[in-house]
């Protein structure tokens, strides 16, 4: 892929794109949050820990390298919703409803931390109903018929 082709894939919001591109387009930072998140769940402790008590190079590489998975998630969630802002164009709804998956699942992430539990399980259930849409409507509904531009 060139960098004109990667540049209107990730980082711009203007374009279309058909079902196959939304596939190959989402495949490599799907994959990139897949192999983070694993990792984040290899790596996690089994239990709470104490960090005045626990010190050192470990501990301390842990909280950097999740850091840097942050981040990367914060690119691949980027990337992803460029590529689904195209696909949404193609199918002629507005370009903006590619935030929507993100946001709930950011709003049901955090809901954990501060609502009560079938609060949070509520925000789960609505981002994976709002995820699984977003998934049929951008990869398997064929796009918006565009107006032919040569003599009727």
């Amino acid at each position: 892929m060139d960098s004109d082709r990667f540049r209107f894939l990730y980082r711009q919001g203007e374009g279309t794109i058909n079902r196959t591109e939304f596939w190959q387009a989402s495949c490599p930072p799907v994959a990139v949050a897949a192999a983070l998140m694993l990792s984040l769940f290899l790596i996690a402790p089994s239990k709470s820990n104490d960090l005045s008590l626990a010190g050192g190079i470990r501990v301390t590489a842990a909280f950097a390298y999740l850091m840097f998975c942050l981040f990367a998630l914060f690119l691949c969630v980027i990337s992803q919703y460029f590529v689904s802002a195209k696909r949404f164009a193609d199918r002629g709804k507005p370009p903006a409803l590619a935030g929507l998956a993100p946001f709930a699942n950011f709003l049901a992430s955090n809901a954990h931390w501060y609502l009560p539990v079938w609060a949070a399980q509520v925000l789960d259930a609505v981002a994976a109903v709002i995820a699984v849409w977003t998934i049929v409507e951008l990869g398997f509904m064929a796009g918006k018929p565009r107006p032919s531009l040569g003599r009727p």
